[in-house]
């Protein structure tokens, strides 16, 4: 796939869309049922019931982040998060778990330290970093590496 292009896989219909990256800001529509394609610039909230729907759906990176209200680690990287959420829109998407109201995902997940990331690809999880990273900027260069890796 071309690096100026993304997957997108539509919600209604479930048909994969390459989108060029020039186009995502236009609200495209799926090829197939002519729906918008929803593209996450912001983080989303995980939910337990849809979590796996969620990671397999989508066809690009996928970025979690377990986090906690009064974690000062969380609060110091969230503005890094949110800028990878909007400027890798289309390419990653960034969901968090709050591991204060959501007790099935940081005990599936074994979460002991929050923030705790994991990366997803193709559903398989690829990197797990437990507690905050030594400098945030590491967070976007780990997946910078991951988008552009393209595997044979």
């Amino acid at each position: 796939m071309s690096s100026d292009a993304a997957l997108i896989r539509c919600n209604a219909c479930l048909v994969m869309n390459r989108v060029p990256l020039t186009r995502l800001a236009n609200r495209p529509l799926c090829g197939n049922c002519k729906k918008g394609l929803d593209i996450p610039r912001e983080p989303v909230w995980a939910k337990a019931e849809s979590f796996d729907r969620a990671i397999a759906h989508w066809p690009e990176t996928v970025l979690v982040v377990f986090t906690a209200a009064m974690c000062i680690h969380c609060k110091i990287i969230e503005p890094v998060i949110n800028d990878l959420a909007r400027d890798r829109a289309g390419k990653l998407k960034v969901m968090k778990v709050d591991v204060d109201t959501d007790e099935y995902l940081p005990q599936r997940f074994k979460i002991t330290k929050t923030p705790t990331i994991l990366v997803f690809r193709n559903g398989v999880e690829l990197i797990r970093v437990d507690g905050p990273p030594k400098n945030k900027t590491d967070i976007s260069q780990w997946v910078d590496n991951l988008i552009n890796f393209k595997s044979y």
